[in-house]
């Protein structure tokens, strides 16, 4: 019966380690991508992708008018995944949900991000 619990228990913190690694490597993988994707939406590879021809231009149309957005955007990314990894190294061991939330939340920030990077910012 000891045998058995003492199995139970190595399975469990086995797939306990695997689901935390797991966590931690989706963290990076979204991050990395959000990040890729802010850069790539800040810098367009031609001039030509910037801007539809209309007039009066959609909001951040410009070239120059994505760098800053993008910075902020990238910072804010960094510090929510450093927060995130933090989140699922400490308490993201004992409860599965905090680790479920916390990679819930990192993921909406990101697509926000993008979002922000591609309209140009906020205008007033």
């Amino acid at each position: 019966m000891g045998e058995t619990d003492a199995d139970d228990r190595e399975t469990r913190a086995t797939l306990h380690a695997v689901g935390l690694a797991l966590g931690l490597v989706a963290a990076a993988v979204i991050a990395a991508l959000t990040l890729v994707n802010i850069w790539t939406l800040a810098y367009p590879p031609a001039e030509e992708t910037v801007c539809a021809l209309v007039y009066p231009a959609p909001p951040g149309c410009a070239p120059h008018a994505r760098f800053t957005p993008a910075f902020v955007s990238a910072v804010v990314v960094s510090l929510a995944y450093s927060a995130v990894t933090f989140l699922l190294l400490t308490v993201g061991r004992r409860r599965a949900m905090v680790a479920v939330w916390g990679l819930g939340g990192l993921l909406i920030l990101c697509v926000l991000a993008g979002q922000f990077v591609t309209w140009g910012g906020v205008r007033g």
